[in-house]
């Protein structure tokens, strides 16, 4: 069942892709013999918990601005969802390295941004 989510004044989303790719991935991660089991899946937040590497991690799936659906978890952990085969091996090997191969490490991610850089970025957009 489609659930319609509203964020402020942008127009309404619908969340049913999320179930349904979280719910294909753990049965994926459950076929290569790991743990994986998909809590709030009712709800438009639902979040997939895989027992990986002697922890348990939260996988949650988000919509880029081009309408995409992504795979993240951990700090860098992320995937495209059309990748769902590969990422269910990565997460139920427990022996996997850190980033599973597709998944740029954290060293080459954009640095963040601190609050005075973006005050000094706005502010200029402002004179412009």
């Amino acid at each position: 069942m489609p659930t319609t989510i509203t964020h402020g004044h942008h127009p309404p989303t619908q969340s049913s892709g999320r179930p349904h790719h979280l719910t294909h991935l753990a049965a994926t991660i459950r076929a290569h013999g790991g743990t994986a089991v998909v809590a709030l899946s009712h709800t438009a937040h639902p979040v997939l918990y895989v027992r990986h590497r002697d922890r348990t991690i939260p996988v949650v799936l988000v919509q880029d601005i081009r309408g995409g659906w992504s795979f993240v978890w951990g700090r860098t952990g992320w995937a495209d969802s059309s990748q769902t085969e590969a990422l269910a091996a990565y997460l139920a090997d427990p022996g996997a390295p850190a980033t599973p191969t597709g998944t740029p490490p954290a060293t080459t991610r954009r640095p963040a941004v601190s609050s005075s850089t973006f005050s000094n970025t706005t502010s200029n957009s402002k004179g412009a």
